[in-house]
């Protein structure tokens, strides 16, 4: 039986789309520590939050909010969804389509499925961070729904649970930040089927988008002026 291998192109195109993708995920965590960042400053607005949570007894506009992220996670994740079904009934006809793209490489039909292949991973991982991004907000709606009273309970413990509940509220914004990110580097995986080339300058397109945007952007500048100005 023959040996199907990956061309040496497309194996770096990959290597390095993945190296980005992971690679970004893992950087941008680390410089977050170290300088300001659009997500460590939505960060401290989320703790703000928390604790304004258990100064009031109205959570009316606390419920809206989160209902918000709920919606909004779900709709992403109902999104995928559809997508996905997309790209699996694409598979059959899929060489005939990529045949009409302009300037696309010619490739085998097993490597034009392995692209589709990977494609289809990386909105699966998209689907499950969406959806584990809406669990965390449901389990985060019981937590603001329970959240006590400064003057019933000791500060120790108070402080514990503000604490807690703003994670809570990161962990799902970060898993929620996740699934998008998943989705701009699918648009990446688009130009894989033109060429391995036009895969390797859409990544670095793509990842600099993401940088300029979470550690570069005007709205970065605007949340770190409205925190110095608490």
């Amino acid at each position: 039986m023959k040996l199907l291998t990956l061309p040496l192109g497309d194996a770096i195109a990959l290597a390095f789309f993945l190296l980005c993708w992971f690679g970004y995920g893992a950087i941008a965590r680390w410089l977050g520590r170290r300088r300001p960042s659009l997500i460590s400053s939505v960060n401290v607005f989320r703790a703000r939050w928390m604790r304004r949570v258990c100064e009031r007894d109205s959570h009316i506009a606390d419920a809206a909010l989160l209902g918000n992220l709920l919606r909004g996670a779900l709709f992403f994740a109902s999104t995928t969804v559809f997508i996905l079904g997309g790209l699996i009934a694409l598979l059959p006809a899929l060489g005939h389509v990529v045949s009409h793209l302009p300037h696309a490489s010619a490739s085998e039909p097993w490597v034009l499925e392995f692209k589709a292949l990977v494609m289809i991973a990386s909105f699966v991982y998209a689907f499950f961070k969406f959806t584990w991004s809406a669990w965390q907000y449901n389990v985060l709606s019981i937590i603001v729904g329970a959240a006590p009273q400064p003057a019933e309970t000791n500060p120790t413990d108070f402080t514990r649970y503000v604490d807690n509940a703003a994670h809570i509220a990161t962990m799902a914004g970060d898993s929620y930040n996740n699934g998008i990110r998943a989705y701009y580097f699918a648009i990446a995986l688009l130009a894989w089927f033109i060429a391995p080339l036009a895969l390797l300058a859409v990544t670095l397109i793509v990842t600099f988008v993401l940088y300029r945007r979470e550690f570069a952007s005007p709205m970065l500048r605007s949340l770190q002026r409205v925190t110095e100005t608490r």
